[in-house]
C-alpha cells in the first residue's frame, strides 16, 4: 500500500498526516495523530480534493496522479521522506 506522510504545525502544534493507497484501486484512506478521519474509494482521475479539518483550520489532499499533496489554510505542506 503506497502512502504519505506529513507533519504540518497547526495551532502551535506539529500534527502527523497519513494518507494510505492501494494504487491500482485508488482506495485509501487518511489518518490525523493516529486518528481515523475518512476514506476513499474511486477512479483517480475523478477524485475531488479530500476536505477534513485540523484543529478547525481547514486542510485537505489534492491527487496529484501518483500521490497525495496536502494544504493546510491554502499552503502546500512539504511531505515527509519515508522509507517503505
Amino acid at each position: 500500500m503506497a502512502h504519505r506522510m506529513w507533519t504540518p504545525n497547526v495551532g502551535g502544534t506539529h500534527h502527523t498526516v497519513v494518507a494510505r493507497w492501494n494504487p491500482w484501486t485508488f482506495q485509501g484512506e487518511l489518518v490525523v495523530d493516529g486518528a481515523f478521519i475518512k476514506s476513499w474509494g474511486g477512479p483517480r482521475l475523478a477524485r475531488p480534493d479530500i476536505k477534513f479539518q485540523i484543529e478547525g483550520h481547514d486542510a485537505f489532499l489534492r491527487n496529484t496522479l501518483t500521490a497525495f499533496d496536502l494544504f493546510v489554510d491554502g499552503g502546500k505542506v512539504p511531505h515527509k521522506m519515508t522509507v517503505p
